[in-house]
């Protein structure tokens, strides 16, 4: 019944009271070509135990993951719903076949479905839709935005990006619509995209993943969150550092205050941290 009461509570008045909140995002549970590390799926769990509020950002599972590796992910967040809230938005690996599970295990799911599958950049063995966010979930005093980013540009009132690395230069890979492009990286058009997804978003704290490219900022009020990866061992194209990989970021709430730190599973260290003052709103 615990856990029944904090999926009613998400999905039907999203607000939830939290003061530590740990975000973790593109854990790619049996992807053969990108990879995923148990090691540190585990060691997120653990840090996830002792926090009030989790949410996982997609790209939980691939679609072509055997049974047993699906079965495993989903007993072992049904363990965690009983100790933290938990809150999860799909991502463009992500099938409605999983969404369906982790409900009916009782575990809530925030998102959207985009009929044009191939478009969002779903892998092999997705039968689609293309499940996502953004969606909105208020913490506290505090308004956050989820997406996981191959979300369409509209939904933000967006043009789509067109970025200038390198690597995206240099790929194949048509441009497409999403809200961040694979290829984003920090040390190119990050920063520029997601301040722009700032500003578009009404948002205190944007999180968003896809781009296995960590980045941990602000924009005026707005935290801005990507943790890279959390357990895919596959890591930006453009940049190749080795720090995206194995990521939780940290949020403390207070009143007044929001503190955040990355921290990486691999080295045992935080390795950025921000602060940033939540904007004042009338209601």
């Amino acid at each position: 019944m615990a856990m029944q009461r904090t999926l009613d509570e998400v999905l039907q008045r999203p607000r939830v009271h939290a003061e530590r909140v740990l975000i973790a995002s593109d854990v790619h549970v049996g992807d053969r070509y990108q990879g995923h590390d148990p090691e540190l799926l585990e060691m997120a769990m653990e840090l996830a135990r002792d926090q009030d509020l989790v949410v996982l950002d997609g790209d939980l599972a691939d679609p072509r993951a055997r049974e047993r590796e699906v079965e495993g992910l989903v007993e072992s967040l049904q363990d965690l719903s009983e100790e933290a809230r938990l809150v999860v938005v799909p991502g463009n690996h992500d099938t409605l076949r999983l969404v369906r599970r982790l409900r009916r295990s009782g575990i809530p799911v925030m998102m959207r479905k985009y009929e044009e599958r191939r478009g969002r950049g779903c892998p092999p063995g997705h039968e689609g839709p293309s499940l996502g966010g953004p969606e909105w979930l208020e913490v506290g005093e505090c308004r956050f935005l989820i997406a996981h980013g191959h979300e369409p540009c509209g939904e933000l009132r967006l043009e789509p990006q067109r970025p200038g690395n390198p690597v995206a230069e240099a790929s194949p890979m048509p441009r497409r619509d999403q809200l961040l492009d694979n290829y984003t990286c920090r040390e190119y058009e990050m920063p520029d995209r997601l301040e722009e997804i700032a500003r578009a978003s009404d948002a205190d704290v944007v999180v968003v993943g896809h781009t296995h490219c960590r980045f941990l900022g602000r924009f005026g009020g707005v935290l801005v969150v990507n943790v890279g990866t959390t357990a895919c061992p596959a890591t930006c194209a453009t940049c190749r550092d080795p720090l995206n990989v194995g990521n939780v970021c940290l949020l403390r709430l207070s009143g007044s205050r929001i503190r955040a730190k990355l921290f990486n599973m691999r080295e045992g260290r935080v390795v950025e941290r921000e602060r940033v003052r939540p904007r004042r709103r009338g209601d």
